[in-house]
């Protein structure tokens, strides 16, 4: 408020503009920062603020961070390098964003970037291949997956288009770019990725595949209800 009457009490009117910043939508310790400094409230007032609101939860940059980076994921297909970077963009801190990047699941990033190739490849029906390829890894890359697990998914998913019935082609066409569908070292960022002890298991079509049966299965299951 431009009030002069009510800046007399700065940490009354900082209170009041971040308790109406989180009506509906979480915002991080940098964006109310921000919006303080916007209003010209005095920075000792808008700390003093801003330090109650993190004590009592009301900021909450981790659980922030979490959530962003599981709505962003389903929602975009973003990848982890992409939601870092968005995170970094709304002021939350490097090792707090990595760590909740570090909590989604690698197979989830696999699964994503092969339904945005999926929801895409129709519209490549009358390119070529190279152009299609190209085309592909470009979007992926904009939504910032790496150009390991990119290229991957893309040759994948157009070996299916090229040979939709014949999986003998599809293994054939994976050996010769050097393993087949099951390795484990597609990918510079993307090793092995389960639980230390495990044997490695690369995210491969057969296993994005099975999760989204289970998943529709169990959504099946839910709809239903009890007998």
């Amino acid at each position: 408020s431009g009030d002069p009457a009510e800046m007399e009490d700065p940490e009354a009117v900082a209170r009041g503009i971040c308790l109406r910043a989180l009506t509906g939508t979480a915002k991080t310790r940098k964006q109310l920062a921000d919006l303080l400094a916007k209003k010209d409230v005095p920075d000792e007032a808008a700390a003093a603020v801003l330090d109650r609101f993190t004590e009592v939860g009301l900021i909450d940059d981790a659980a922030f961070a979490a959530a962003w980076v599981s709505t962003r994921q389903s929602g975009r297909g973003l990848a982890r390098r992409a939601l870092s970077a968005e995170l970094r963009a709304k002021g939350v801190d490097g090792e707090v964003a990595a760590a909740a990047v570090a909590e989604g699941d690698p197979q989830d990033e696999w699964d994503s970037a092969r339904r945005l190739v999926e929801r895409k490849l129709p519209s490549m029906r009358r390119l070529d291949r190279v152009t299609a390829e190209r085309r592909l890894i470009g979007m992926l890359a904009r939504k910032g997956y790496g150009g390991g697990l990119a290229g991957y998914v893309v040759r994948e998913a157009l070996d299916g288009r090229d040979e939709p019935d014949d999986d003998s082609a599809y293994r054939a066409s994976a050996d010769s770019r050097g393993g087949s569908p099951d390795r484990s070292d597609v990918g510079e960022e993307f090793g092995e990725l389960d639980p230390p002890g495990a044997a490695p298991v690369a995210w491969s079509r057969e296993r994005s595949e099975a999760r989204a049966a289970a998943r529709a299965s169990r959504e099946a299951a839910a709809a239903a209800g009890p007998d």
